[in-house]
């Protein structure tokens, strides 16, 4: 079985071209077994957020609405978001025959999703406190 498709470019150099579709099926199936766990373990914390409310004290000094996530952090899925959507778009149209200009989007998309993760790891380090946004009912 050859998972890795190479050829050689015309420098002369040995690249990757693509992968077996095999490997799209070991992902999916990773990716839905993701999902049933992440269904199961919140369940969890959704009971455990349930009693946390029900011990808790209201405070009159709470403001009406309390910002849950900044707009940086906002901004960074939305980007993050579309970027994987178009790497997909772009990474599998191609392969099922699809003909376009997908190169240049792709990797200027995969810059983008690079770029915004580097943000990611800098903002969450420097600027967000790190206290664990989960609490255990114990």
């Amino acid at each position: 079985m050859n998972l890795f498709q190479r050829a050689t470019n015309p420098w002369g150099q040995d690249v990757l071209t693509g992968i077996d579709w095999s490997l799209f099926w070991i992902a999916l199936i990773a990716g839905g077994v993701f999902l049933i766990l992440h269904l199961a373990l919140r369940r969890r914390w959704i009971g455990d957020e349930k009693k946390a409310a029900k011990n808790a004290v209201d405070d009159p000094g709470l403001p009406q609405k309390i910002q849950r996530h900044s707009l940086a952090s906002r901004l960074f899925h939305a980007v993050m978001g579309i970027s994987m959507i178009l790497l997909l778009i772009t990474g599998f149209l191609p392969k099922v025959g699809l003909e376009f200009a997908w190169l240049e989007i792709h990797w200027i998309t995969g810059l983008i999703l690079t770029a915004s993760i580097v943000f990611h790891i800098i903002h969450a380090t420097f600027f967000q406190s790190l206290r664990t946004s989960r609490t255990s009912a114990t």
